[in-house]
């Protein structure tokens, strides 16, 4: 549902049918990356998810670990959706797991797919209420269908702290650009990958919170059943 690119998203598919759907996917990606930072200091991390759908309700399951350090992390999601015309809303709250903390998140956004040259423009937050602050996102996007079997996504991403990295500065984060694909291989088997760049912005090295904030590429596969 939430059109952020990366491993971390919060929101399941979209749904807003009267039959039940879901998705399962898993992946691996070669390094975490969450509001800009390099997570796990360029180790990579496997993500496995498991969403479901039935009329505008969403739920799903996360689960992400590192095969090159001793890290876990799971989330539980409930989530709402709503179709409007050209526009798509979406709220959802999350529960968030880490080996020594946790922490609950409520999540808010929209997509608009009335843009001339089939872009959309989507804009998502999230709050966490262990750091009691927000994280912005803004991205375009557009798809290109080739065949029948195969997609190409393009997406540009800005990205706005504020005070969900509370040891981070707050206002512009990072900017990134994000190339996908996805080929069917059936009509419920889908092979996934990217390619991303991220850049910084102003980054303060005196902050712990920007230490991890930087200039990095980064690249996944994965694939989805959908049932």
């Amino acid at each position: 549902m939430a059109h952020e690119p990366e491993a971390q998203t919060r929101f399941g598919h979209a749904h807003t049918h009267d039959t039940m759907d879901i998705h399962f996917q898993t992946g691996l990606e070669s390094r975490y990356s969450l509001e800009g930072r390099d997570s796990l200091d360029g180790d990579a991390i496997s993500a496995t998810s498991l969403d479901l759908g039935w009329g505008r309700f969403t739920g799903g399951f996360w689960y992400g670990w590192s095969p090159d350090q001793n890290y876990e992390e799971s989330r539980i999601t409930l989530g709402l959706t709503e179709q409007v015309g050209d526009f798509e809303f979406y709220a959802g709250y999350t529960h968030l797991k880490f080996p020594d903390s946790h922490d609950n998140e409520v999540g808010v956004g929209g997509v608009w797919s009335g843009l001339p040259l089939q872009v959309d423009v989507a804009l998502d937050a999230y709050y966490s209420f262990d750091a009691d602050g927000a994280f912005w996102e803004l991205s375009l996007s557009r798809a290109v269908e080739v065949s029948e079997r195969l997609t190409f996504t393009g997406a540009g991403m800005f990205g706005i702290n504020d005070g969900y990295i509370p040891d981070g500065h707050s206002g512009a984060n990072h900017l990134g650009l994000r190339f996908g694909s996805e080929y069917s291989l059936t009509e419920s088997l889908t092979i996934t990958g990217h390619a991303t760049y991220s850049w910084a912005l102003k980054r303060n090295s005196r902050l712990a919170g920007d230490e991890q904030l930087g200039d990095f590429s980064h690249g996944g596969l994965g694939l989805e059943w959908s049932f």
